[in-house]
């Protein structure tokens, strides 16, 4: 009886936004007197930092701080329509939207700036909250003082609306669900490698490693797009070798009496976690930005089950992957079942059967 070490690498692509039905959001943009920006748009934060991105794509996108930038989603009657925060189109739909408001808003400011420095617009920037003169300068005029001028002297509102559509997808071919255009505007991808100890005696898989790597077009804040990431990873390792919802569901009188019944990962179940970011830009999203949130916990239990099957040699291909799982294995591992010319192994516990996409092969007599 022994302790074995094993390493498993599991890859995936995911879809950004939905598909078929237009997924729209919009948004809008006003600049009060003071220059300070308003932001209003549909997009629920629920925990994965939408509010904070869009607002960092609004300031760049304007080119004035980030803390001038305040973001209104209070309730759903005074915000702009938003599909929903969900299928990872936060930042990808949601942040085009308010992209396309900001830089409305981007040329209405240098369009006044442009009557009160007499300069054509075109010939004009904002930098950090300023505009100014490309290649002089020394002649600027700060936004706020462009957004005085808007309301005093020119009786404006600077304001600027944003809209995001996915382009309605026509199946051309019921049969195999052909459609005209493609589905989705962006696929991002991801690998995780996991390393593994396995006890033959207890069944015992304890997650030692997991080394991440995502492909997320583009890290606008590369803090929360790692914290993504590192959550995601510690809910596949949950649905990997802990959590299970049978035979709780749908049956609710069998579920545990208290919360304490449903194992999820704690502080002494976390392996180190290991995240590298690729960047390779989508012309769809908002700088080049894919989506992160949902996929971010998916490449784990894969990569966990084949980490089992390099230690102990056998799959175990029903999650999660439990001490009784892995002993039931182990036990059938021993000898394969013979049926006259065919030896016949079982497709959960051979990698001749995953490899070879049979349950069985013919051998010499």
């Amino acid at each position: 009886m022994a302790v074995h070490k094993g390493r498993g690498i599991a890859a995936i692509e995911y879809p950004t936004g939905m598909n078929q039905n237009g997924d729209p959001s919009q948004a809008w943009i006003k600049v009060k007197p003071d220059g300070r920006v308003d932001v209003f748009a549909g997009t629920s934060d629920i925990g994965n930092g939408s509010k904070t991105i869009q607002s960092q794509i609004v300031a760049e996108t304007i080119g004035v701080p980030y803390d001038w930038i305040t973001y209104d989603n209070s309730n759903t009657d005074s915000s702009p329509v938003c599909t929903g925060t969900f299928a990872s189109r936060a930042t990808f739909v949601a942040g085009k939207a308010v992209e396309k408001a900001a830089e409305k808003v981007k040329e209405r400011i240098l369009d006044i700036a442009g009557k009160e420095l007499e300069i054509d617009p075109s010939d004009l920037e904002i930098v950090d909250g300023e505009v100014l003169a490309k290649g002089a300068p020394q002649k600027k005029i700060a936004v706020p003082d462009v957004a005085a001028a808007a309301t005093w002297t020119y009786g404006e509102l600077i304001t600027g609306t944003g809209a995001q559509l996915k382009d309605y997808a026509s199946i051309v071919d019921p049969e195999t669900g052909q459609v005209d255009l493609p589905p989705h505007s962006a696929i991002s991808y991801a690998a995780c490698a996991a390393e593994v100890e396995v006890d033959d005696e207890t069944g015992v898989v304890k997650v030692t490693r997991l080394v991440q790597v995502y492909d997320v077009g583009r890290a606008i804040n590369p803090t929360l797009v790692e914290g993504q990431i590192e959550g995601g990873a510690v809910q596949g390792l949950g649905l990997g070798v802990l959590e299970n919802c049978y035979p709780y569901y749908p049956s609710a009188e069998h579920r545990g009496g208290q919360f304490g019944s449903y194992l999820a990962p704690g502080f002494e179940d976390l392996p180190k976690i290991d995240t590298i970011i690729i960047e390779n830009p989508s012309s769809d999203g908002p700088y080049g930005a894919k989506g992160i949130g949902e996929m971010a916990n998916n490449a784990q239990p894969p990569a966990i089950a084949s980490a089992v099957y390099d230690a102990v040699g056998v799959w175990v291909t029903e999650l999660p992957i439990t001490p009784e799982r892995v002993l039931r294995a182990l036990q059938a591992k021993a000898e394969p079942a013979r049926e006259g010319k065919k030896v016949v192994f079982d497709a959960e516990l051979s990698v001749n059967a995953v490899s070879q996409g049979g349950m069985s092969f013919e051998v010499p007599a």
